[in-house]
């Protein structure tokens, strides 16, 4: 990878060069030249001989060119989400928005969008003497890593914290909103570590389950709450934000996979229309926000997610089968007996004997 000069690209680099975004040094334009606060940044020379061919070309997710050589070679500037470049004979790297690449002429090449997100870039490609700017080759095979059809993931057994129990009250409550009973399992669940991040993503998660009214009540209780302690003096820990996930990212391929690893399937089996045929809007709105969008908020694991879910639904009482459904994917996900118990118990606690016991003899009909 070549550093930034302002003259350009060293000419002894003879392979594909990248700058990243973070490289270019952002300076303050003069202000005898413009009106107001501006600033701008350099983008490395392109070293050209004659015509240039700019076009700004736009990916969908999962897009790749094929294999190509320019005989100029290309500059590129991603403008918008997260692609790929690879060099033949060397590893994928990947680009995001401002970031340059320089190709070198004739160097044997491909780029375009990532799995997961769309990508923009802007070509600007010299023009040889016979009018020819790309010689376009074979099609590019990628290797992957195995999908969960031929290798799903192993099972590992979990020892449930009581941060992650602690998750289970704060659900049950809210979801039959029992908001007298939600403020104290808040505070319990903020002394056991729980952050505020964190709860707020179980509200925003339960939404799919119990619906935006009790989501939202839950969500305004806990921000009352957050308001009467800090003017207690007592300072919450905020936690990480989840991750933000480039823009134009194919939500509803990225359920599908999720799908496939929380119930130990293959991506050929996951991508079978659940109501499509009845219901297309409903089969998106699964795939693509819950299981997509949702799961993609990383600052509760997956496990944690469907320890809400459980905990929602036993709650709710009268949704067996989407409870027996989730009850296999939490130990999918490494609960077993014995912490499995101490779900049970933790539910008793929370939504009483009737409902505890109705999910406990659905968590029967597993074994």
């Amino acid at each position: 990878m070549s550093s930034l000069s302002g003259l350009g690209w060293a000419e002894d680099k003879m392979g594909q060069q990248i700058t990243k975004a973070e490289q270019n040094s952002i300076q303050s334009a003069p202000t005898s030249n413009f009106s107001g606060k501006a600033n701008f940044s350099r983008y490395p020379v392109m070293p050209s001989q004659g015509d240039v061919a700019p076009a700004n070309v736009n990916f969908d997710a999962g897009t790749i060119t094929n294999w190509h050589t320019h005989p100029h070679g290309q500059y590129l500037i991603v403008t918008e989400g997260e692609g790929r470049t690879q060099e033949w004979g060397k590893p994928i790297q990947t680009i995001h928005k401002g970031d340059t690449i320089w190709c070198p002429p004739n160097v044997k090449h491909w780029h375009g969008a990532s799995e997961h997100s769309a990508m923009s870039h802007i070509a600007i490609t010299p023009v040889a003497s016979d009018g020819k700017s790309v010689t376009w080759l074979e099609k590019v095979n990628l290797t992957t890593e195995p999908k969960a059809s031929t290798q799903p993931k192993a099972i590992t057994s979990v020892r449930l914290s009581q941060k992650q129990l602690s998750l289970i009250p704060i659900a049950a409550f809210n979801a039959t909103g029992n908001l007298e009973q939600l403020k104290p399992a808040l505070i319990k669940g903020l002394e056991n570590g729980l952050t505020v991040n964190e709860i707020k993503q179980v509200f925003a998660h339960q939404y799919a389950y119990a619906g935006f009214p009790r989501a939202l009540n839950g969500t305004l209780t806990f921000k009352s709450l957050l308001e009467e302690r800090q003017k207690q003096g007592i300072q919450d820990i905020q936690g990480a934000l989840p991750s933000t996930l480039p823009r134009g990212t194919d939500y509803y391929q990225l359920g599908i996979e999720q799908l496939a690893d929380l119930n130990k399937t293959s991506i050929e089996e996951s991508s079978k229309p659940l109501v499509a045929d009845f219901s297309p809007t409903m089969d998106y709105a699964l795939k693509a926000h819950l299981f997509g969008y949702l799961f993609s908020q990383d600052n509760l694991t997956p496990l944690e997610r469907e320890i809400v879910v459980v905990s929602t639904l036993s709650a709710m009482g009268d949704v067996n089968a989407q409870l027996r459904s989730h009850l296999r994917i939490t130990q999918n996900l490494g609960v077993d007996a014995i912490q499995m118990q101490k779900i049970m118990a933790t539910l008793q606690q929370a939504v009483g004997r009737d409902l505890a016991n109705n999910a406990q003899s659905v968590l029967k009909q597993l074994q």
